[in-house]
């Protein structure tokens, strides 16, 4: 069955931050470019369930500080001097950096495009890559940009994040969402194998008494 991007977007709901809903009320109408940029999610199989790598990101960093997110950063001049896709060449570099597991491009698979919203003052245009950890490498963070690094079944960090105790930002929810789903290696690279991935740009938007992120192109 082909897997869709843009399908677990009717599955959740995501309240709008304060900060960036008094940024929505402000905003001018003239967008910051946004950065291109890749993300990895990497997994494995461990003997109780499906496990991803998630680093917790300190809480001075610029952007999504304090959030859970996956390895990754923004495509560098050096990036385009690779052969092929420079936000590929960003996403093995950036894994490599971050967590010292060394992938060839090839077994990175495409599995989620997301834009920061318009109203954001640092935008990225992220490209989400999955891949199987090797089973003789380990990783770790290596990068020291976080304050935490280990691995999570999907199920219980998306319950950490239901009772308050870490933060997600939509993209890493949404993919948590869709691997907890899934449940094991084989059924999310059966999925890879014919996944149509779509850009998805969140609004924000006044929907009665609160502010909720809307999906252009997604009911």
């Amino acid at each position: 069955m082909v897997s869709h991007s843009l399908d677990v977007l009717g599955r959740i709901i995501v309240p709008v931050p304060d900060a960036v809903v008094e940024r929505a009320l402000s905003f001018t109408g003239t967008p910051v470019p946004p950065r291109p940029s890749a993300s990895v999610i990497l997994i494995r199989e461990s003997g109780r369930a499906l496990e991803v790598y998630l680093m917790h990101r300190h809480a001075r960093m610029a952007f999504a500080a304090s959030m859970v997110a996956f390895p990754g950063g923004g495509v560098d001049p050096a990036d385009h001097d690779q052969p092929g896709d420079p936000v590929l060449a960003c996403a093995v570099r950036e894994l490599q950096e971050e967590t010292g597991v060394r992938l060839p491009p090839g077994d990175l698979a495409p599995w989620a495009h997301w834009v920061t919203p318009e109203v954001e003052p640092r935008r990225y245009d992220t490209w989400f890559f999955l891949a199987v950890v090797p089973e003789d490498q380990e990783p770790a963070d290596v990068s020291g940009e976080a304050s935490a690094a280990d691995w999570a079944t999907p199920a219980e960090t998306l319950a950490a994040h239901r009772a308050g105790a870490l933060g997600l930002m939509p993209p890493t929810l949404s993919i948590l969402v869709e691997l907890a789903g899934l449940g094991s290696v084989a059924a999310v690279l059966a999925a890879a194998a014919d996944r149509v991935v779509e850009p998805v740009l969140p609004v924000p938007e006044r929907v009665g008494d609160r502010w909720l992120f809307r999906y252009p192109g997604r009911d």
